[in-house]
Formats: C-alpha cells, sequence, structure tokens
C-alpha cells in the first residue's frame, strides 16, 4: 500500500517558518524544526511542496530549492534549481547554465540518487537568477 503522506515546507514571504506533513485528509501535523511534530499551525502565506528524495546531506528537498546535481554519479557537478513543470505536472532541475530540464522521476523511477544531489540555497533568495531562468510564482 503507497505511503499517502505529504510534505512542506512552510514560508512567511522569504523566511521559512516550519513543516507540514498530511499524513492523511483529516491528520495535518506541523513542526518548526522538521524534527517535532504537533497540531499547531504556525502562520505562513507560501508552501513549497517535498519531491520525494533526500540530498547527500540527508535532507529533504523541496520545489525552489537550488541543488548541486550530477547526472552521472562519476561526473562532475552542475547548478540546478526544483521546480514544478505544470504541462507535465512533474518536478525537475533546471540546469541553471544548459537551461535543460531533467525530471525528477520517470514512470515512478528516482533518475537521481542522494548522493548526486545537494541543497545550498533557495530561489526565493535570488531574485535575479530567478528572472534570469523566467522563473514566475
Amino acid at each position: 500500500m503507497e505511503n499517502p503522506e505529504r510534505r512542506f515546507r512552510l514560508r512567511q514571504d522569504d523566511k521559512i517558518v516550519g513543516y507540514m506533513r498530511k499524513l492523511s485528509q483529516s491528520m495535518v501535523l506541523y513542526s518548526s524544526d522538521g524534527f517535532w511534530w504537533r497540531g499547531h499551525k504556525p502562520s505562513y502565506n507560501l508552501v513549497d511542496e517535498y519531491t520525494g528524495l533526500r540530498d547527500r546531506n540527508n535532507r529533504y528537498i523541496y520545489e525552489w530549492d537550488i541543488l548541486y546535481f550530477k547526472i552521472d554519479p562519476d561526473g562532475e557537478y552542475s547548478k540546478g534549481v526544483i521546480l514544478w513543470e505544470g504541462r507535465q505536472e512533474i518536478f525537475g532541475i533546471k540546469a541553471i547554465d544548459e537551461g535543460s530540464f531533467i525530471p525528477l522521476f520517470v514512470e515512478g523511477i528516482a533518475m537521481f540518487n542522494s548522493y548526486q544531489l545537494e541543497v545550498f540555497s533557495h530561489l526565493w533568495l535570488n531574485p535575479k537568477l530567478k528572472e534570469y531562468l523566467g522563473v514566475k510564482d
């Protein structure tokens, strides 16, 4: 049976204020640090969805994260941004230098292992990069 849990990062504008786990339609938990969970809902106005992957430091990867990634596990790192592709309804990495879009999953199979990914920043902290990539909220 598939785990229906969904995770989200909660922000108040440019500041991360907590995390949310939806375990079911009626069971929602919140945390300020992603470790201790309770039912108290923090004040937030933006939500970033969890992609289903973790990076080499075991951090959850959310949309809008900027990361180093390797297509070939033995290759060199490139820089990319995690984005949601609405037409295909998939998460992927938008390569900053090449401009290509690489899906995180193809037919349910992960295209990257955790050692190929490392989060180092967030797109909302880099408005010039956001403009360069042509990304809208």
